[in-house]
C-alpha cells in the first residue's frame, strides 16, 4: 500500500496512506466501506501529536444517530483529556470494542489497522469534508491542525 513519509514532522517520521481521506481537525483517516459507510480511525500525525493513548471510552454506539460535531468518543492521552466530534452526520453502525478502556494503547502502534468506528451516511460530498494523503500532508507541514488539548470543547448529544 503506497505511503507518504515526512520526517519532518515534530521531529520524528510520520507515514500518511495514501488509500485514506483524512479529516484534519480530529486527525482521523477515512475509508470507504460500502455504499455510504465509512469507516474511522486515528493517523499516524494523531497518535504522535497525542503521545500515547491510555483510556478511551465511547459516547455514541451503534444505532445511534449522530450530527456533524456530536461527541463520538472521549480519550485520555498523556497530554490531555480529548473530546473527539463527528465530522459528518448519519448512523453509527459499528464501534470497535477493542479499543475500550486502556484498550485503546494498541493505537500508539497500530494506527491504521484499527479503525474506531464505522459510520452510515447519505449523499457525502468527501471532497468538501475530507483531505486526500497528499493535502493532509501539506496541511500537516503548514503547522494546520495541532489541536492536542483542544478537545475541551463538547456539545452535548441528546438521544
Amino acid at each position: 500500500m503506497p505511503l507518504i513519509t515526512c520526517d519532518q514532522f515534530y521531529g520524528q517520521s510520520v507515514t500518511i496512506e495514501e488509500r485514506y481521506l483524512y479529516f484534519l481537525q480530529e486527525h482521523l483517516w477515512v475509508e470507504p466501506a460500502g455504499e455510504d459507510v465509512y469507516r474511522f480511525g486515528v493517523s499516524h500525525a494523531g497518535a504522535i501529536l497525542v503521545n500515547g493513548f491510555k483510556y478511551l471510552e465511547y459516547a455514541a454506539f451503534p444505532g445511534d444517530a449522530v450530527d456533524v460535531d456530536d461527541s463520538i468518543f472521549f480519550v485520555e492521552t498523556y497530554k490531555a483529556m480529548i473530546n473527539v466530534t463527528m465530522p459528518v452526520a448519519g448512523v453509527i453502525t459499528a464501534i470497535n470494542d477493542k479499543l475500550v478502556g486502556e484498550g485503546v494503547k494498541i493505537l500508539d502502534e497500530r494506527y491504521y489497522e484499527e479503525s474506531l468506528f464505522t459510520v452510515q451516511c447519505q449523499g457525502l460530498d468527501t471532497a468538501k469534508i475530507f483531505l486526500t494523503a497528499e493535502q493532509y500532508l501539506e496541511a500537516l507541514l503548514g503547522g494546520e491542525g495541532d489541536h492536542c488539548g483542544a478537545g475541551a470543547r463538547v456539545r452535548r448529544r441528546n438521544r
